[in-house]
């Protein structure tokens, strides 16, 4: 009673942050009952947390008791498996080192324990409540599509790739893969020695991602509830960004969508973009090829684009692949944010 009696008194704060380029994007929105009342955008040159970002996030912090702090889960071990079923889970990674959790009794999501940890002590200055995965991001932005479609679906983010292969709702493969791990094995390749224990560091991780709703250091991860009912996005109509989209791909998905980004080079581009067609390429083979997967022919690729890709991923995924390719762009600060509002409903 008391808590209902609050929020109508007070307004929420959602503190929603993001990573962009080596800096850290900082998104506000505040609503009262009646809906958005302000939003604010603020980006820090860094990734750490300094006094600075620490001053900016508390002056919001003193505006009301309901503020709520989301990421998106940047751990590079995390991933998504085609079941929720326990004795099935094993064969596609470790559960002993992860946190997972399944979406809607379909497929699970998860990331690495020790990831958790070190995020909660790496964002231990302003707190966290909620950890988004990925996965979860991409099959709420593509609700529809992912409903009724055998396709592949991408989030390109500036230092990862999230693939995922779903066949009307139900998840057949997925990866969650770093652009820059790919880059540092071409240059290692160049090099006489290779070290043999990088194998078993990477352990069974490779797969995708988690979502993660609240985080803490230690025994706090259990208390805040790190795994979220996102299942219950099913039934919000108010989220702008989920409505249904429209049948006709070609308006939706619009070719204008793909430039350039005038912070970087046409080689630049090329560089990055042949290095995620690989990316892509190699992860499409080896759901092909491997026998965990209930593989199927691909035709389509649906890209939620959150760094303005240029038009040569396009071509290639097109030329290489002969694949259909539709993008649309997608803010994830703003995604994550109406996550979490779902959360508190």
């Amino acid at each position: 009673m008391l808590d209902k009696i609050g929020t109508f008194l007070y307004h929420k704060v959602f503190i929603n942050i993001s990573v962009l380029n080596g800096a850290l994007n900082i998104h506000i929105e505040k609503l009262n009952r009646n809906g958005l009342i302000e939003s604010n955008e603020k980006k820090f040159l860094t990734t750490e947390i300094n006094d600075e970002i620490v001053n900016f996030i508390e002056s919001y912090k003193k505006e009301t008791p309901y503020f709520y702090i989301s990421i998106l889960d940047p751990a590079t071990f995390q991933g998504a498996i085609p079941t929720c079923d326990r004795s099935e889970m094993d064969k596609f990674y470790d559960r002993s080192i992860s946190k997972y959790k399944c979406y809607q009794d379909k497929w699970a999501y998860y990331t690495s324990k020790f990831d958790l940890d070190e995020i909660g002590v790496e964002y231990s200055k302003i707190g966290l409540d909620f950890i988004f995965s990925p996965f979860v991001v991409l099959a709420e932005f593509f609700k529809d599509k992912i409903d009724t479609h055998l396709s592949i679906f991408l989030l390109v983010q500036d230092l990862y790739l999230t693939i995922s292969i779903f066949d009307n709702s139900q998840l057949l493969f997925a990866q969650h893969l770093s652009t820059q791990d790919n880059k540092n094995e071409k240059s290692d390749n160049l090099t006489i020695d290779d070290d043999d224990n990088d194998d078993d560091e990477e352990i069974n991780l490779e797969e995708d991602s988690i979502d993660l709703d609240s985080v803490d250091v230690d025994d706090d991860l259990d208390d805040l509830d790190v795994f979220g009912d996102i299942e219950d996005l099913d039934s919000i109509e108010e989220i702008e960004e989920f409505a249904d989209i429209d049948e006709d791909v070609d308006d939706e998905f619009s070719k204008e969508n793909i430039h350039h980004n005038a912070d970087h080079s046409d080689e630049e581009f090329f560089n990055e973009d042949y290095q995620r067609f690989l990316l892509i390429q190699t992860a499409v083979k080896n759901f092909y090829e491997d026998e965990k997967y209930n593989s199927k022919f691909i035709e389509s690729i649906y890209i939620a684009d959150s760094i303005n890709i240029s038009n040569d991923l396009k071509n290639y995924l097109e030329e290489e692949m002969f694949l259909s390719v539709y993008i649309r762009n997608i803010t994830i600060s703003t995604q994550i944010s109406n996550l979490a509002q779902v959360e508190l409903k």
